[in-house]
């Protein structure tokens, strides 16, 4: 055998084998790194949603404990769940009493520092009572100061009037104990903050029933459904005593403001306190508005705003919250339930998605939004709203560019616009993939609600 031969049959791999190998190996190894890089990417976005679920629960807890407290202290419920803004109260731009189904673009919440513009085409709800502290009980010896043996307390209907002060006769009001009534304490920490440029309202109700026939008969006997007692609303402006005076302190009946509430309609002008002199209960009246903050386009949030005179102290609830809508559920029928009229059962037994088919309203595209005057009887006046149904829609912080389905661009809930083929895109982003989740709840109101109605 040749040495030439014997060269070549121990040589080993040519270079066109060499850059074979690596080029399968590069694919290989490309091919891998695409799966990890895909799950990497996939858990982010999974966490983003995750997030964004879980601040979207928060928001819903919160609506829902302000919601079943609606009307606290003695609010009628036309006073405790608005669907349109009040015109004659500042705070919310954008129209005259404009609706807040599907609110339009200019819409804002003028906040303690500026207006915040509202996310157009969501929805607003506005929720009023003594929800945030402690509604405080009294006997019928207490009122406003000054109070006396023989002539009593003096009625709640001035300006700088001493509410609810300690009792100077035999009687002494229920919570008169500081020791053990932390709610005192309560109330003046939620109060701490007030000031003349950032005051508080006040509620006082008295012990009668102005809608002595909004009743039903039960087993002979007439019993009233939803008593509805006189009250006045007063504005407040340096912090409560009640820890260490049994005092709401000075409170002002005759504030402009405050007389927007003394009305049973929102849409009528503001009326004087009444002349009522025994006090049953007082606590701070909250007047809270969510809606989605649309400060930022690419990030909105679901917001909370608390009134604060002129002005609402609002605080985020749950970012990336992109839509909220409401419907509310008006017992049209008097049974005693919020259910299907005309139409056909959708996802569960008392919802339609036929328009005008069930008692929810607007949760279908078409539906004509209610006014105040729909959640009560004319006759009566007897609460005919009992329950509020939310659905929220949030996203992921960040984009999935592999996401395509059809939510990757909008997600449309109850009665969401519906004019664009794509209503929820971001003017600012050229990628609109964002993976979305939505969470929708009915709530019972506690205070209007009939028994398992």
């Amino acid at each position: 055998m040749s040495a030439a031969r014997m060269v070549r049959e121990e040589s080993g791999f040519t270079l066109v084998e060499m850059i074979v190998v690596v080029f399968l190996l590069a694919l290989a190894m490309i091919g891998i790194l695409s799966v990890f890089d895909a799950s990497a990417r996939l858990n982010k976005s999974e966490q983003d949603v995750a997030d964004a679920q879980g601040a979207v629960r928060y928001g819903i807890y919160s609506m829902t404990r302000a919601i079943r407290m609606a009307g606290s202290g003695g609010l009628p419920v036309t006073q405790a769940i608005l669907n349109h803004s009040n015109a004659n109260l500042p705070g919310i731009a954008g129209g005259s009493a404009i609706s807040y189904d599907n609110v339009p673009a200019g819409t804002t919440v003028t906040s303690l520092n500026g207006d915040i513009p509202v996310r157009p085409g969501t929805d607003m709800i506005e929720v009023r009572g003594v929800i945030n502290s402690p509604l405080i009980g009294f006997d019928l010896e207490t009122g406003c100061q000054p109070c006396d043996p023989q002539g009593g307390c003096s009625p709640c209907t001035a300006a700088d009037k001493a509410v609810v002060a300690s009792a100077t006769t035999n009687f002494a009001h229920v919570n008169d104990d500081t020791t053990n009534r932390p709610q005192f304490s309560q109330v003046d920490a939620y109060t701490a903050g007030v000031t003349a440029a950032n005051p508080m309202l006040v509620l006082v109700a008295f012990n009668d029933d102005v809608h002595t026939g909004c009743s039903q008969i039960s087993n002979g006997q007439e019993q009233p459904l939803y008593p509805q007692p006189p009250y006045n609303v007063g504005v407040i402006s340096a912090p409560t005593t009640l820890a260490s005076n049994g005092s709401f302190g000075a409170v002002n009946f005759t504030s402009s403001i405050a007389k927007q509430f003394n009305q049973e309609l929102p849409t009528d002008s503001g009326a004087d306190p009444a002349s009522l002199r025994n006090i049953r209960n007082a606590g701070i009246l909250d007047d809270l508005v969510f809606f989605i903050d649309n400060t930022n386009d690419l990030h909105p949030a679901l917001a909370q705003g608390i009134r604060r005179g002129n002005a609402f102290d609002v605080v985020a609830l749950a970012d990336d919250v992109e839509d909220m809508q409401v419907a509310y559920g008006v017992d049209l029928d008097g049974n005693s339930a919020i259910n299907i009229r005309t139409g056909a059962a959708s996802f569960d037994s008392n919802v339609s998605s036929d328009k005008d088919g069930d008692e929810w309203v607007p949760n279908v595209a078409g539906e004509t939004p209610l006014t105040a005057a729909d959640f009560r009887m004319a006759a009566g006046f007897c609460p005919r709203l009992h329950a509020v149904m939310i659905s929220l829609v949030a996203k992921s912080h960040d984009p999935d560019l592999t996401y395509k389905a059809p939510s990757a661009t909008g997600f449309l809930t109850m009665n969401s616009p519906t004019s664009s083929p794509n209503p929820r895109e971001y003017p600012s982003l050229s990628v609109k993939s964002f993976r979305r989740r939505t969470q929708t709840l009915k709530i019972n109101l506690r205070n209007y609600a009939y028994e398992g109605g």
